[in-house]
C-alpha cells in the first residue's frame, strides 16, 4: 500500500525573496532571490493566496470526503495559511497511480474553495506539489504525532480527530 506525504502550497505563497529560500521546479531549494521575486510579481495573475480559517476548513473537510468517496485512505491532514499537507494512502491493486491521486485532490479542493467562497476565477494552488513516498513506519509515525501536530492551522487525523 503506497503512503505518500502530499504538500500543496497556496498560490505564490512561498516567493523567491523568502529568506528560507524557494522551491523551482526540478531544480529544488534555491537560495534566496529577490532579482526573481521580482520577474514572479511581473507575471502573476492575482495576489498571493492566504488559506484563512474558512478555506482550511473547506479543504481538511473537502480532502476527508474525496478519499472516503474513492476508497483512498486519509491519515492526517495539516493546514497552515501558504499550505496544506495530507497524508495519504490507497490500495496498489486498484490501479490508481500518485499523480492522480495529487490532481485529483488539487482538482476538488480548488473546486470546493472557489464554490464556497464565491470566487471563481481565482488560483488556489500552486503548480505542482511535493509528493513524499513514507516507506518507513519511524517516519510515519512522526508525521503523525509530531510533524502534522506542529502546523498551527486546522489538523485532523484518524487517531484524534480535528484539533
Amino acid at each position: 500500500m503506497p503512503v505518500y506525504l502530499f504538500t500543496f502550497h497556496a498560490y505564490r505563497s512561498w516567493r523567491p525573496d523568502d529568506p528560507r529560500g524557494y522551491v523551482r521546479r526540478k531544480q529544488g531549494v534555491l537560495p534566496p532571490d529577490p532579482e526573481m521575486a521580482g520577474r514572479y510579481d511581473r507575471h502573476a495573475v492575482q495576489a498571493t493566496t492566504c488559506f484563512e480559517c474558512t478555506h482550511q476548513r473547506i479543504i481538511v473537510e473537502g480532502a476527508r470526503d474525496v478519499c472516503m468517496r474513492r476508497g483512498w485512505r486519509l491519515h492526517a491532514i495539516a493546514t497552515d495559511p501558504s499550505h496544506v499537507h495530507a497524508l495519504v494512502s490507497w490500495k496498489e491493486a486498484s490501479g490508481v497511480c500518485r499523480s492522480k491521486v495529487v490532481s485529483t485532490l488539487k482538482q476538488v479542493l480548488g473546486y470546493l474553495l472557489a464554490r464556497e467562497s464565491g470566487i471563481e476565477c481565482r488560483k488556489w494552488f500552486s503548480r505542482g506539489s511535493s509528493q513524499r513516498r513514507v516507506t518507513r513506519h519511524d517516519h510515519f509515525e512522526h508525521l503523525l504525532s509530531q510533524y502534522l501536530p506542529g502546523h498551527r492551522g486546522i489538523k485532523w487525523s484518524e487517531r484524534d480527530g480535528e484539533s
